[in-house]
């Protein structure tokens, strides 16, 4: 830390201490001054002395702005003058305001700003804050007024680089703005990223000193970029740190294959929890030891039940908790004593419930830490192990087919999720399976990091609502990319809270959507809108090859779902690519003249195998395109049952992701599956058809970048 920042936080310490909430705006301009950021000249004034001597050094047009340590929202108050032309305007307006809040007792009154007036340009926001999940992050946006009405704006993760900032300028709803709209003059967008850069560069510095700071409006013209007012909010008891862990993988095995397994809470009880669970372990395919253990049985399922973990035969590397949760901590107790290392607790009841649970859910925690153990759950239904087919769900197998062993990894907040996977996998197959519950231990980052190492997991997919450490989810996501295992995340509960409460409108956005969105595809991380979307990005990543880029052509034999899917093109990121002529021609001499062979090509309701077949050969040879997308009638009689092994063998190529949809009854789900069950992906609507394109272009994008 040099002299500057060192100064600097001394000063924020003695505001507060003296129970100040903001950093008065010309001691911040000040600051970012001195690291190259432009802002206008200014002078803060006591008296209408000081104000001439001001503008006689600065000259006209002039601002005079309130000066205060503890006001948040200055416009509100009157606080603003611009267009300050003359000294009569100047001892004019100087007066007013100073008396006004003088008379008002305006907290924390330091005097009047006097600043040159800024020129004319786009109004861009810049915006530090301190997020309790990901640390310090960078938001930028539409500036002014244009903040609060469109709320246009994108985030990144401190640091960042030059092209994330292009990346967030280009990626704005409004970034016409920035190229000159309607003949407005462009913005200096090198000038702006400049100065954006060294507010990111000076936000990581001094993070440990802000809630949030804000810089709104920024005018960015064709001759630079000027910060125009800065607005920093002191962090709450004079510093703001947060503390990170990097991702443990040590003891995460056990999760999936046990050796031996105990059932905390065995029943014979038809339908209880206890039942379902020792039901599984002994009756299907499992072939580890299993121990119940339940006081009130002598046997269960044709085993010897037990009184406690310590009567058993042998410590057993995986203790499965079925009993009401106050009994954990001493089963925690018991189990170091036996040497038991892993447990995974199914019961809930815990922080859902508040109060003196959730202090129960801290106690269980801290305890585990202490005495080496690691744990899944509380509330959870826990995992499941392609290979060695273990799980832990009370789910009975009518009732919840288990999936064949595969190549996808899930990790989910919420057990509902977690089966609709296993269920939808029951063709391409999953490597591991956890729901994690309240993860009073293993957590997100440390599941992801474990699956990175996992050499039966080839994607990894993730249902989150929340994140506890999202510094770790990141570091445990980027092992995951180094590894060249793409993450994919569905995050559910977008809806972003109030700003009314807010200090600050980069505050405002803590916890949103918008920062989970921001700085997940900032790190790579494959991000979808729903559930099913998740999913089918998932299996296109892990039966397709990543794409090269964007440029995607359909083919048909029934054009209105290809219209469809257009519509989502857009939001998703993928380009209808026009396409070579040398693939027009062929496909015109080849086809009848009503075969419609411009991008998206339409092979009519006559369409055989073989149409399809020469449509996708000829896009495999196209280099404008990087994504092949045909949809299937499969009702339609001429598409023969060829078409399987066709498209299997140009999928076997590896050359371009070919990915499908069909929608239909029960031949159509058929020949959907015999298409998946040769590795090329089909989708049942177009949403998800989208989507699943549109993650081989983000995969294949961050490949690109990674090998660089």
């Amino acid at each position: 830390m040099d002299d500057l920042i060192t100064t600097f936080a001394l000063r924020c310490a003695a505001l507060s201490n003296n129970g100040a909430r903001v950093v008065p705006e010309h001691e911040t301009k000040a600051l970012l001054g001195a690291r190259g950021v432009p802002v206008p000249k200014g002078l803060l004034c006591a008296g209408r002395d000081d104000a001439v001597g001001a503008a006689g050094s600065l000259g006209y047009p002039l601002v005079l702005k309130l000066a205060s340590d503890a006001v948040l929202h200055k416009t509100e108050m009157g606080g603003v003058r611009t267009g300050i032309c003359s000294e009569a305007d100047l001892l004019a307006s100087f007066d007013e305001m100073h008396g006004r809040f003088v008379d008002q007792g305006v907290p924390g009154f330091l005097g009047i700003l006097v600043e040159e007036q800024a020129g004319g340009g786009t109004e861009v926001i810049a915006g530090l804050q301190n997020d309790p999940v990901f640390g310090p992050l960078l938001m930028l946006g539409l500036g002014g007024v244009l903040t609060d009405i469109f709320e246009d704006v994108s985030f990144r993760a401190l640091p960042v680089t030059r092209d994330d900032i292009r990346a967030m300028l280009n990626g704005l709803r409004g970034a016409a703005l920035l190229r000159g709209y309607r003949g407005g003059p462009a913005v200096d967008t090198e000038a702006l990223v400049d100065a954006v850069e060294r507010i990111a560069a000076l936000g990581l510095e001094i993070s440990h000193l802000y809630e949030s700071v804000d810089f709104n409006p920024i005018l960015a013209g064709p001759s630079g970029a000027v910060v125009v007012d800065a607005k920093m909010v002191l962090a709450k008891d004079g510093t703001s740190v947060h503390t990170y862990e990097t991702p443990r993988t040590e003891g995460m095995r056990s999760f999936f294959t046990p050796g031996s397994v105990a059932v905390m809470g065995a029943s014979s009880t038809p339908g209880k929890i206890g039942n379902i669970i020792l039901d599984s372990l002994v009756n299907y395919e499992y072939a580890g030891r299993v121990y119940p253990v339940n006081p009130n049985y002598d046997e269960l399922m044709g085993l010897k039940s037990y009184p406690d973990l310590s009567s058993l035969p042998e410590p057993p590397e995986l203790v499965v908790i079925v009993v009401d949760l106050a009994r954990t901590p001493e089963l925690l107790e018991e189990m170091s004593r036996l040497g038991c290392r892993n447990a995974l607790i199914v019961s809930g009841g815990g922080k859902e419930l508040g109060g003196e649970r959730a202090e129960l859910e801290r106690e269980i925690a801290a305890k585990a830490r202490a005495l080496g153990i690691r744990l899944v759950g509380p509330n959870c239904i826990g995992s499941f192990d392609g290979k060695s087919r273990f799980d832990s769900f009370f789910h009975s197998h009518e009732r919840l087919a288990r999936p064949p062993a595969g190549p996808m990894g899930f990790i989910t907040q919420s057990g509902t999720w977690g089966c609709v996977f296993l269920e939808e996998a029951y063709i391409t197959g999953v490597s591991k399976m956890v729901s994690y519950g309240n993860r009073v231990d293993v957590d997100e980052g440390d599941l992801i990091a474990y699956l990175a190492e996992d050499p039966e997991t080839r994607v990894i997919g993730s249902y989150i609502e929340g994140l506890g450490d999202g510094v770790k989810f990141l570091d445990a996501s980027r092992r995951a990319i180094a590894a060249e295992k793409p993450v994919v995340v569905f995050k559910t509960g977008r809806n972003r809270q109030s700003a009314q409460a807010s200090v600050s409108h980069t505050g405002a956005y803590g916890g949103s959507y918008e920062v989970y969105e921001g700085v997940m595809r900032q790190h790579g991380v494959v991000l979808a809108d729903s559930f099913h979307e998740l999913y089918a990005s998932c299996e296109a990543l892990v039966l397709q090859p990543p794409a090269r880029g964007n440029r995607a052509a359909m083919l048909s034999n029934g054009a209105g779902p290809m219209v469809n899917a257009l519509d989502h093109f857009p939001r998703k990121g993928l380009e209808l690519v026009t396409l070579g002529r040398n693939s027009v021609k062929a496909m015109r001499d080849h086809f009848s003249f009503f075969y419609l062979v411009e991008n998206p090509v339409d092979v009519t309701g006559s369409a055989t195998a073989a149409d399809y077949e020469y449509v996708v050969k000829t896009l495999l040879e196209d280099e404008a395109v990087d994504i092949i997308m045909p949809f299937f009638v499969f009702q339609d009689t001429p598409l023969d049952e060829s078409i399987v092994e066709r498209l299997g063998a140009l999928g076997d190529l590896r050359a371009k992701p070919i990915v499908c949809c069909a929608a239909g009854g029960e031949y159509t789900v058929r020949m959907s599956d015999a298409l998946r069950r040769r590795g090329i992906p089909v989708f049942p609507d177009v949403a998800r058809w989208v989507a699943a394109a549109s993650a081989l272009a983000q995969w294949g994008s961050t490949l690109k970048k990674r090998r660089a």
